[in-house]
Protein backbone atom coordinates (compact mmCIF):
# COMPACT_ATOMS: atom_id res chain seq x y z
CA UNK A 1 0.00 0.00 0.00
CA UNK A 2 1.06 3.63 -1.00
CA UNK A 3 0.80 6.59 1.66
CA UNK A 4 0.96 9.81 0.00
CA UNK A 5 1.63 12.74 2.24
CA UNK A 6 1.48 16.32 0.63
CA UNK A 7 2.64 18.99 2.73
CA UNK A 8 3.13 22.72 2.31
CA UNK A 9 6.04 24.53 3.70
CA UNK A 10 5.92 27.42 5.73
CA UNK A 11 8.46 29.53 7.53
CA UNK A 12 7.52 27.93 10.48
CA UNK A 13 8.01 24.04 8.98
CA UNK A 14 12.12 24.41 10.29
CA UNK A 15 13.41 25.37 13.62
CA UNK A 16 17.12 25.53 14.51
CA UNK A 17 17.01 25.07 18.51
CA UNK A 18 20.36 26.87 18.93
CA UNK A 19 20.63 29.59 17.21
CA UNK A 20 24.44 30.22 18.57
CA UNK A 21 25.67 27.77 15.87
CA UNK A 22 25.08 30.36 13.41
CA UNK A 23 27.32 32.67 11.79
CA UNK A 24 27.63 36.15 13.75
CA UNK A 25 26.07 39.10 11.47
CA UNK A 26 26.30 42.68 12.63
CA UNK A 27 22.12 42.68 11.61
CA UNK A 28 20.58 40.77 14.32
CA UNK A 29 17.78 40.22 12.37
CA UNK A 30 19.40 38.76 9.33
CA UNK A 31 18.56 35.20 10.54
CA UNK A 32 14.79 35.91 10.57
CA UNK A 33 14.80 35.64 6.41
CA UNK A 34 13.48 32.03 5.56
CA UNK A 35 15.56 31.91 2.49
CA UNK A 36 18.78 32.81 4.23
CA UNK A 37 18.60 30.36 7.21
CA UNK A 38 17.24 27.84 4.62
CA UNK A 39 20.41 28.01 2.71
CA UNK A 40 22.58 28.34 5.37
CA UNK A 41 21.29 24.71 6.95
CA UNK A 42 20.98 23.45 3.62
CA UNK A 43 24.69 24.05 2.72
CA UNK A 44 25.91 23.08 6.00
CA UNK A 45 23.53 20.21 7.16
CA UNK A 46 25.60 18.32 9.15
CA UNK A 47 27.01 21.04 11.53
CA UNK A 48 23.00 21.65 12.40
CA UNK A 49 21.16 18.72 11.84
CA UNK A 50 21.24 17.39 15.73
CA UNK A 51 19.40 20.99 16.43
CA UNK A 52 16.95 21.25 13.36
CA UNK A 53 13.14 20.42 14.49
CA UNK A 54 10.70 19.94 12.03
CA UNK A 55 7.32 21.28 14.00
CA UNK A 56 4.49 20.53 12.12
CA UNK A 57 6.21 17.48 9.61
CA UNK A 58 7.40 15.53 12.80
CA UNK A 59 4.05 15.26 14.55
CA UNK A 60 2.24 14.26 11.50
CA UNK A 61 5.12 11.45 10.43
CA UNK A 62 5.52 10.27 13.74
CA UNK A 63 1.46 9.86 13.57
CA UNK A 64 1.83 7.66 10.26
CA UNK A 65 4.85 5.55 11.23
CA UNK A 66 4.13 4.77 14.72
CA UNK A 67 -0.07 5.24 15.19
CA UNK A 68 -0.92 4.24 11.83
CA UNK A 69 2.39 1.50 11.57
CA UNK A 70 2.88 2.14 8.36
CA UNK A 71 6.46 1.27 7.02
CA UNK A 72 8.49 4.11 5.95
CA UNK A 73 9.05 2.37 2.64
CA UNK A 74 5.19 2.50 1.92
CA UNK A 75 5.84 6.51 2.03
CA UNK A 76 5.85 9.20 -0.75
CA UNK A 77 6.24 12.88 0.78
CA UNK A 78 5.61 15.79 -1.88
CA UNK A 79 6.85 18.98 -0.68
CA UNK A 80 5.42 22.28 -2.03
CA UNK A 81 7.42 25.18 -1.35
CA UNK A 82 7.88 29.11 -2.84
CA UNK A 83 10.83 29.89 -5.06
CA UNK A 84 10.29 33.35 -6.67
CA UNK A 85 12.25 35.07 -9.54
CA UNK A 86 14.90 37.41 -7.25
CA UNK A 87 14.61 39.98 -10.49
CA UNK A 88 10.48 39.85 -10.60
CA UNK A 89 10.24 40.24 -6.97
CA UNK A 90 10.47 42.77 -4.53
CA UNK A 91 12.87 41.36 -2.14
CA UNK A 92 11.18 41.57 0.98
CA UNK A 93 8.58 38.35 -0.19
CA UNK A 94 11.72 37.06 -2.29
CA UNK A 95 13.45 36.46 1.42
CA UNK A 96 10.00 34.87 2.44
CA UNK A 97 10.40 31.83 -0.21
CA UNK A 98 10.31 27.99 1.45
CA UNK A 99 12.24 26.33 -1.06
CA UNK A 100 15.53 26.00 1.13
CA UNK A 101 13.58 25.16 3.88
CA UNK A 102 12.06 22.65 1.80
CA UNK A 103 15.43 21.00 0.69
CA UNK A 104 16.51 20.77 4.48
CA UNK A 105 13.43 18.88 5.17
CA UNK A 106 13.82 16.52 1.95
CA UNK A 107 17.69 15.62 3.47
CA UNK A 108 16.12 15.09 7.02
CA UNK A 109 13.64 13.00 5.98
CA UNK A 110 15.94 9.82 4.78
CA UNK A 111 18.17 10.60 7.62
CA UNK A 112 15.83 10.58 10.33
CA UNK A 113 12.66 8.97 9.41
CA UNK A 114 14.14 6.95 7.01
CA UNK A 115 12.06 8.06 4.15
CA UNK A 116 13.80 7.59 0.52
CA UNK A 117 10.83 8.86 -1.57
CA UNK A 118 10.56 12.71 -1.13
CA UNK A 119 10.44 15.18 -4.02
CA UNK A 120 10.03 19.07 -4.21
CA UNK A 121 7.59 20.55 -5.86
CA UNK A 122 8.17 24.16 -6.70
CA UNK A 123 5.61 26.74 -6.82
CA UNK A 124 5.96 29.19 -9.82
CA UNK A 125 4.70 32.85 -8.59
CA UNK A 126 3.32 34.45 -5.81
CA UNK A 127 2.41 32.04 -2.74
CA UNK A 128 -0.19 34.36 -1.48
CA UNK A 129 -1.80 34.76 -4.93
CA UNK A 130 -5.50 32.40 -4.63
CA UNK A 131 -5.80 31.59 -8.13
CA UNK A 132 -2.34 31.33 -8.86
CA UNK A 133 -1.93 28.24 -6.17
CA UNK A 134 -5.25 26.92 -7.47
CA UNK A 135 -4.10 26.79 -10.68
CA UNK A 136 -0.82 25.58 -9.99
CA UNK A 137 -2.10 22.66 -7.77
CA UNK A 138 -4.99 21.81 -10.86
CA UNK A 139 -1.68 21.16 -12.70
CA UNK A 140 0.45 19.87 -10.26
CA UNK A 141 -1.74 17.20 -8.50
CA UNK A 142 -2.30 15.10 -11.26
CA UNK A 143 1.37 14.61 -12.41
CA UNK A 144 1.53 13.51 -9.14
CA UNK A 145 -1.35 11.47 -9.09
CA UNK A 146 -0.72 9.44 -12.62
CA UNK A 147 2.50 8.20 -10.49
CA UNK A 148 1.17 6.28 -7.77
CA UNK A 149 -1.42 3.46 -7.56
CA UNK A 150 -5.24 4.08 -7.79
CA UNK A 151 -5.66 2.94 -4.57
CA UNK A 152 -3.12 4.75 -2.55
CA UNK A 153 -4.20 6.68 0.44
CA UNK A 154 -3.66 10.65 0.24
CA UNK A 155 -2.69 12.98 3.03
CA UNK A 156 -3.15 16.72 2.89
CA UNK A 157 -1.01 18.51 5.51
CA UNK A 158 -2.35 21.73 5.44
CA UNK A 159 -0.79 23.48 8.85
CA UNK A 160 2.17 25.20 7.13
CA UNK A 161 2.21 27.51 4.08
CA UNK A 162 0.06 30.27 3.63
CA UNK A 163 -3.56 30.54 3.64
CA UNK A 164 -4.00 30.32 -0.49
CA UNK A 165 -1.63 27.33 -0.21
CA UNK A 166 -3.47 25.79 2.76
CA UNK A 167 -7.24 26.23 1.36
CA UNK A 168 -6.32 25.48 -2.28
CA UNK A 169 -4.67 22.70 -1.79
CA UNK A 170 -7.85 20.90 -0.17
CA UNK A 171 -9.31 22.28 -2.94
CA UNK A 172 -7.45 20.37 -5.84
CA UNK A 173 -7.01 17.42 -3.73
CA UNK A 174 -10.75 16.86 -3.39
CA UNK A 175 -10.85 17.74 -7.03
CA UNK A 176 -7.87 15.33 -8.35
CA UNK A 177 -8.13 12.53 -5.40
CA UNK A 178 -11.66 12.56 -4.25
CA UNK A 179 -12.51 10.21 -1.05
CA UNK A 180 -9.09 8.87 -0.71
CA UNK A 181 -8.40 12.27 0.78
CA UNK A 182 -7.55 13.07 4.50
CA UNK A 183 -6.95 16.38 5.54
CA UNK A 184 -4.63 16.50 8.39
CA UNK A 185 -4.33 20.14 10.62
CA UNK A 186 -1.77 20.15 13.42
CA UNK A 187 -3.12 22.51 16.60
CA UNK A 188 -0.55 24.49 18.52
CA UNK A 189 1.64 22.42 20.61
CA UNK A 190 -0.54 19.36 19.30
CA UNK A 191 1.60 16.01 19.75
CA UNK A 192 -0.49 14.28 16.85
CA UNK A 193 -2.16 16.22 13.81
CA UNK A 194 -6.14 16.30 13.47
CA UNK A 195 -8.33 15.22 10.84
CA UNK A 196 -10.48 17.73 9.55
CA UNK A 197 -13.30 16.97 7.74
CA UNK A 198 -13.42 20.08 4.85
CA UNK A 199 -12.63 17.49 2.42
CA UNK A 200 -15.13 15.16 2.94
CA UNK A 201 -17.34 18.08 2.71
CA UNK A 202 -16.06 19.48 0.00
CA UNK A 203 -16.26 15.84 -1.81
CA UNK A 204 -19.77 15.57 -0.72
CA UNK A 205 -20.47 18.65 -2.30
CA UNK A 206 -18.46 17.90 -6.07
CA UNK A 207 -20.52 14.04 -5.46
CA UNK A 208 -23.70 16.11 -5.41
CA UNK A 209 -22.90 18.30 -8.12
CA UNK A 210 -21.62 15.63 -10.15
CA UNK A 211 -24.93 13.55 -9.64
CA UNK A 212 -27.22 16.71 -10.13
CA UNK A 213 -25.36 17.05 -13.59
CA UNK A 214 -25.66 13.42 -14.89
CA UNK A 215 -29.42 13.78 -14.27
CA UNK A 216 -29.77 17.09 -15.67
CA UNK A 217 -28.27 14.91 -18.99
CA UNK A 218 -30.49 12.04 -18.17
CA UNK A 219 -27.47 10.02 -17.51
CA UNK A 220 -29.50 7.90 -15.24
CA UNK A 221 -27.22 4.78 -15.03
CA UNK A 222 -24.02 6.79 -14.88
CA UNK A 223 -26.30 8.59 -12.33
CA UNK A 224 -26.88 5.28 -10.51
CA UNK A 225 -23.17 4.35 -10.54
CA UNK A 226 -22.26 7.54 -8.70
CA UNK A 227 -25.21 6.78 -5.60
CA UNK A 228 -23.72 3.55 -5.22
CA UNK A 229 -20.18 4.33 -4.81
CA UNK A 230 -20.57 7.87 -3.14
CA UNK A 231 -23.91 7.49 -1.73
CA UNK A 232 -22.96 7.87 2.34
CA UNK A 233 -21.25 11.35 1.47
CA UNK A 234 -24.41 12.66 -1.37
CA UNK A 235 -27.48 11.65 0.75
CA UNK A 236 -26.43 10.20 4.24
CA UNK A 237 -28.84 7.23 5.53
CA UNK A 238 -29.94 4.45 4.02
CA UNK A 239 -33.14 5.57 3.65
CA UNK A 240 -32.60 8.04 1.28
CA UNK A 241 -29.54 6.46 -1.03
CA UNK A 242 -31.86 3.30 -1.56
CA UNK A 243 -34.82 5.90 -3.14
CA UNK A 244 -32.53 7.12 -4.81
CA UNK A 245 -31.27 4.11 -6.80
CA UNK A 246 -34.64 3.06 -7.18
CA UNK A 247 -36.28 6.01 -8.85
CA UNK A 248 -32.79 6.39 -11.12
CA UNK A 249 -33.01 2.54 -11.67
CA UNK A 250 -36.95 3.05 -12.79
CA UNK A 251 -35.81 6.41 -14.86
CA UNK A 252 -32.96 4.56 -16.74
CA UNK A 253 -35.20 1.36 -17.44
CA UNK A 254 -38.32 3.59 -18.21
CA UNK A 255 -36.24 5.85 -21.11
CA UNK A 256 -34.99 2.55 -22.20
CA UNK A 257 -38.69 1.41 -22.88
CA UNK A 258 -38.07 -1.56 -20.10
CA UNK A 259 -41.28 -0.94 -18.67
CA UNK A 260 -41.54 -4.15 -16.53
CA UNK A 261 -38.25 -3.16 -14.83
CA UNK A 262 -38.86 0.13 -14.76
CA UNK A 263 -42.26 -1.14 -12.50
CA UNK A 264 -39.75 -3.23 -10.04
CA UNK A 265 -37.96 0.08 -9.40
CA UNK A 266 -41.37 1.79 -8.57
CA UNK A 267 -42.39 -1.22 -6.14
CA UNK A 268 -39.06 -0.70 -4.14
CA UNK A 269 -39.67 3.14 -4.44
CA UNK A 270 -43.08 2.40 -3.05
CA UNK A 271 -41.73 1.58 0.12
CA UNK A 272 -39.60 4.33 0.85
CA UNK A 273 -41.60 6.95 -0.02
CA UNK A 274 -44.35 8.84 1.76
CA UNK A 275 -47.41 11.80 0.44
CA UNK A 276 -47.07 13.71 -2.19
CA UNK A 277 -44.03 11.73 -3.23
CA UNK A 278 -45.88 8.40 -2.51
CA UNK A 279 -48.69 9.19 -4.77
CA UNK A 280 -46.89 10.11 -7.63
CA UNK A 281 -44.76 6.65 -7.53
CA UNK A 282 -48.35 5.24 -8.18
CA UNK A 283 -49.19 7.34 -10.59
CA UNK A 284 -45.77 6.53 -12.48
CA UNK A 285 -46.62 2.60 -11.66
CA UNK A 286 -50.52 3.20 -12.95
CA UNK A 287 -49.53 4.71 -16.44
CA UNK A 288 -46.92 2.02 -16.98
CA UNK A 289 -48.84 -1.07 -16.34
CA UNK A 290 -51.47 -1.04 -18.95
CA UNK A 291 -49.02 0.75 -22.02
CA UNK A 292 -50.96 1.16 -25.11
CA UNK A 293 -50.06 2.50 -28.61
CA UNK A 294 -51.17 6.61 -27.44
CA UNK A 295 -48.83 6.02 -24.34
CA UNK A 296 -45.97 4.23 -26.18
CA UNK A 297 -46.15 7.21 -28.79
CA UNK A 298 -46.16 9.93 -26.83
CA UNK A 299 -42.76 8.44 -24.76
CA UNK A 300 -41.32 8.27 -27.90
CA UNK A 301 -42.28 11.69 -28.07
CA UNK A 302 -40.51 12.07 -24.77
CA UNK A 303 -37.42 10.32 -25.61
CA UNK A 304 -36.67 11.50 -29.12
CA UNK A 305 -36.56 14.91 -26.83
CA UNK A 306 -33.72 13.61 -24.84
CA UNK A 307 -31.52 11.77 -27.75
CA UNK A 308 -32.17 15.48 -29.74
CA UNK A 309 -30.87 17.54 -26.45
CA UNK A 310 -27.89 14.84 -26.22
CA UNK A 311 -26.93 15.00 -29.62
CA UNK A 312 -27.85 11.46 -30.01
CA UNK A 313 -28.66 12.05 -33.74
CA UNK A 314 -28.42 8.38 -34.65
CA UNK A 315 -31.06 7.19 -31.59
CA UNK A 316 -33.35 10.09 -32.58
CA UNK A 317 -33.67 8.80 -36.12
CA UNK A 318 -34.94 5.61 -34.97
CA UNK A 319 -37.60 7.30 -32.78
CA UNK A 320 -38.85 8.78 -35.56
CA UNK A 321 -38.82 5.26 -37.32
CA UNK A 322 -40.97 4.00 -34.79
CA UNK A 323 -43.41 6.55 -34.09
CA UNK A 324 -44.27 6.84 -38.13
CA UNK A 325 -44.47 3.31 -38.12
CA UNK A 326 -46.37 2.73 -34.98
CA UNK A 327 -48.61 5.60 -36.18
CA UNK A 328 -49.50 3.74 -39.45
CA UNK A 329 -49.88 0.69 -37.25
CA UNK A 330 -52.92 2.18 -35.24
CA UNK A 331 -54.50 4.40 -37.67
CA UNK A 332 -54.64 1.11 -39.97
CA UNK A 333 -55.60 -0.71 -37.12
CA UNK A 334 -58.80 1.92 -36.30
CA UNK A 335 -58.67 1.43 -39.89
CA UNK A 336 -60.50 -1.81 -40.15
CA UNK A 337 -56.90 -3.56 -40.98
CA UNK A 338 -56.77 -7.00 -40.35
CA UNK A 339 -53.88 -9.25 -39.29
CA UNK A 340 -52.86 -12.92 -40.84
CA UNK A 341 -50.88 -15.34 -38.58
CA UNK A 342 -49.45 -12.52 -36.94
CA UNK A 343 -49.99 -8.96 -36.28
CA UNK A 344 -46.43 -8.74 -38.65
CA UNK A 345 -48.41 -9.85 -41.21
CA UNK A 346 -51.44 -8.44 -43.44
CA UNK A 347 -54.37 -10.88 -43.96
CA UNK A 348 -54.54 -11.26 -47.63
CA UNK A 349 -57.90 -12.54 -47.75
CA UNK A 350 -58.80 -9.16 -46.45
CA UNK A 351 -57.07 -6.90 -48.97
CA UNK A 352 -58.72 -9.04 -51.34
CA UNK A 353 -62.03 -8.42 -50.05
CA UNK A 354 -61.91 -4.90 -50.99
CA UNK A 355 -61.03 -4.68 -54.07
CA UNK A 356 -60.18 -0.69 -54.49
CA UNK A 357 -57.73 -1.48 -51.68
CA UNK A 358 -56.28 -4.19 -53.98
CA UNK A 359 -55.91 -2.20 -57.36
CA UNK A 360 -54.61 1.04 -55.23
CA UNK A 361 -51.78 -0.82 -53.45
CA UNK A 362 -51.07 -2.14 -57.42
CA UNK A 363 -50.83 1.15 -58.54
CA UNK A 364 -49.59 3.05 -55.62
CA UNK A 365 -48.36 6.64 -56.57
CA UNK A 366 -46.31 7.87 -53.29
CA UNK A 367 -42.28 7.11 -52.89
CA UNK A 368 -40.63 5.43 -50.03
CA UNK A 369 -39.56 9.15 -49.31
CA UNK A 370 -43.08 10.42 -48.71
CA UNK A 371 -43.43 12.33 -51.70
CA UNK A 372 -46.50 12.05 -54.86
CA UNK A 373 -44.65 10.77 -57.76
CA UNK A 374 -44.60 12.78 -60.87
CA UNK A 375 -46.81 12.49 -63.30
CA UNK A 376 -43.87 10.58 -65.37
CA UNK A 377 -42.96 8.13 -62.92
CA UNK A 378 -44.30 4.24 -63.21
CA UNK A 379 -46.66 3.11 -60.45
CA UNK A 380 -44.86 1.59 -57.61
CA UNK A 381 -46.51 -2.11 -57.04
CA UNK A 382 -47.26 -2.22 -52.75
CA UNK A 383 -46.32 -5.77 -51.36
CA UNK A 384 -48.19 -6.95 -48.42
CA UNK A 385 -47.42 -10.54 -48.74
CA UNK A 386 -43.83 -9.98 -46.40
CA UNK A 387 -44.07 -8.61 -43.05
CA UNK A 388 -46.00 -5.36 -42.51
CA UNK A 389 -43.63 -1.92 -42.52
CA UNK A 390 -43.86 1.57 -42.56
CA UNK A 391 -44.52 1.37 -46.77
CA UNK A 392 -47.28 -0.31 -47.31
CA UNK A 393 -48.83 0.57 -43.66
CA UNK A 394 -48.56 4.08 -44.65
CA UNK A 395 -50.19 3.24 -47.91
CA UNK A 396 -52.94 1.22 -46.88
CA UNK A 397 -53.71 4.36 -44.30
CA UNK A 398 -53.70 6.39 -47.40
CA UNK A 399 -56.25 4.44 -49.35
CA UNK A 400 -59.27 5.03 -46.54
CA UNK A 401 -58.58 8.81 -46.28
CA UNK A 402 -58.55 9.12 -49.78
CA UNK A 403 -62.23 6.56 -50.36
CA UNK A 404 -63.88 6.54 -46.99
CA UNK A 405 -65.15 9.91 -46.17
CA UNK A 406 -65.26 8.69 -41.96
CA UNK A 407 -61.52 9.05 -42.42
CA UNK A 408 -61.28 12.10 -44.49
CA UNK A 409 -60.94 14.14 -41.10
CA UNK A 410 -57.29 12.44 -41.05
CA UNK A 411 -56.27 13.81 -44.45
CA UNK A 412 -53.75 16.30 -43.10
CA UNK A 413 -52.53 14.50 -40.40
CA UNK A 414 -51.82 11.59 -42.33
CA UNK A 415 -49.82 14.29 -45.04
CA UNK A 416 -47.69 14.99 -42.01
CA UNK A 417 -46.71 11.59 -41.00
CA UNK A 418 -45.42 10.95 -44.61
CA UNK A 419 -43.51 14.23 -44.26
CA UNK A 420 -41.34 12.23 -41.63
CA UNK A 421 -40.12 9.40 -44.11
CA UNK A 422 -36.72 11.15 -45.19
CA UNK A 423 -35.87 11.61 -41.59
CA UNK A 424 -36.99 7.73 -40.29
CA UNK A 425 -34.87 6.17 -43.92
CA UNK A 426 -31.80 7.84 -42.39
CA UNK A 427 -32.81 5.25 -39.77
CA UNK A 428 -31.67 2.49 -42.37
CA UNK A 429 -28.41 3.58 -42.90
CA UNK A 430 -26.84 3.73 -39.83
CA UNK A 431 -26.34 1.16 -37.23
CA UNK A 432 -29.80 0.71 -35.90
CA UNK A 433 -30.74 -0.10 -39.81
CA UNK A 434 -28.36 -2.19 -41.99
CA UNK A 435 -25.73 0.09 -42.76
CA UNK A 436 -22.46 1.93 -40.75
CA UNK A 437 -23.46 5.84 -41.78
CA UNK A 438 -23.49 8.43 -38.82
CA UNK A 439 -25.62 10.66 -38.38
CA UNK A 440 -25.59 14.58 -37.76
CA UNK A 441 -28.00 17.17 -37.26
CA UNK A 442 -27.03 18.63 -40.61
CA UNK A 443 -28.06 14.96 -42.43
CA UNK A 444 -31.54 15.42 -40.10
CA UNK A 445 -32.58 18.59 -40.83
CA UNK A 446 -31.30 18.67 -44.88
CA UNK A 447 -33.30 15.22 -44.48
CA UNK A 448 -36.38 17.16 -43.37
CA UNK A 449 -36.14 20.74 -44.93
CA UNK A 450 -36.66 22.02 -41.33
CA UNK A 451 -35.18 22.29 -37.95
CA UNK A 452 -35.33 19.88 -35.65
CA UNK A 453 -36.80 21.40 -33.04
CA UNK A 454 -39.82 21.89 -35.87
CA UNK A 455 -39.72 18.32 -36.63
CA UNK A 456 -40.46 17.37 -32.56
CA UNK A 457 -43.07 19.94 -32.73
CA UNK A 458 -44.09 17.40 -36.14
CA UNK A 459 -44.54 14.72 -34.00
CA UNK A 460 -47.00 16.80 -30.79
CA UNK A 461 -48.83 17.84 -33.54
CA UNK A 462 -49.38 14.36 -35.41
CA UNK A 463 -49.97 13.22 -31.96
CA UNK A 464 -52.92 15.64 -31.59
CA UNK A 465 -54.19 14.78 -34.54
CA UNK A 466 -54.45 11.44 -34.15
CA UNK A 467 -55.61 11.14 -30.52
CA UNK A 468 -57.40 14.33 -30.35
CA UNK A 469 -55.34 15.12 -27.45
CA UNK A 470 -51.87 16.57 -26.71
CA UNK A 471 -49.18 13.99 -25.52
CA UNK A 472 -48.58 13.63 -21.90
CA UNK A 473 -46.40 15.49 -19.83
CA UNK A 474 -43.02 14.60 -19.89
CA UNK A 475 -41.99 12.10 -17.35
CA UNK A 476 -38.37 12.67 -17.32
CA UNK A 477 -38.74 16.52 -16.42
CA UNK A 478 -41.37 15.49 -13.12
CA UNK A 479 -38.67 12.36 -12.32
CA UNK A 480 -35.87 14.68 -12.43
CA UNK A 481 -37.07 17.06 -10.37
CA UNK A 482 -38.00 14.64 -7.48
CA UNK A 483 -34.53 13.70 -7.84
CA UNK A 484 -32.79 16.74 -7.32
CA UNK A 485 -35.50 17.70 -4.73
CA UNK A 486 -34.54 14.83 -2.98
CA UNK A 487 -30.60 15.72 -3.31
CA UNK A 488 -30.99 19.18 -2.56
CA UNK A 489 -32.73 17.83 0.88
CA UNK A 490 -29.42 15.92 2.02
CA UNK A 491 -27.28 18.59 1.16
Amino acid sequence: MTVLLLANVGNRDVRLTDHRLLPEREDPSWWNSVRRLGDELGANLDRYADAIELPLLHPTLDWLLTERNIAPNDIQVVLFASDQPYRLTLERDWLKDTSPFAQVIRELLERKYKITKRFIKTIEGSPADYANMLAFYMRTLPQIAAKVPPDSEVFLEVSGGTPAMSSMLIVAGVEVFGEQVHTLYLEQDARHPSEIGVAQQLFARKSRETLLGQIELYAYNAALQTVERYGGLIAPGNHKRELLACLLRYADRRLAFDFRRARTALHGALGLSTGNMQAQVRYWLRELESPDTAKNLSEVIHSAAIKLHLGDYADFTQRIFRFQEGAFRYLAEQMGMRYGKSDEFLDESWRKSLPHLDHFLNHYRRGHNGQMLAETDNDILVSTTRSLNRFNLGAIVEYFVQHDPAWDNQRATVEKLFTLSRVADLRNKGLAGHGFDGIGLEDLEEAYAGSAESLLEQLRTIYTGIFGKPPSEDPYQAINALLVEIIEASS
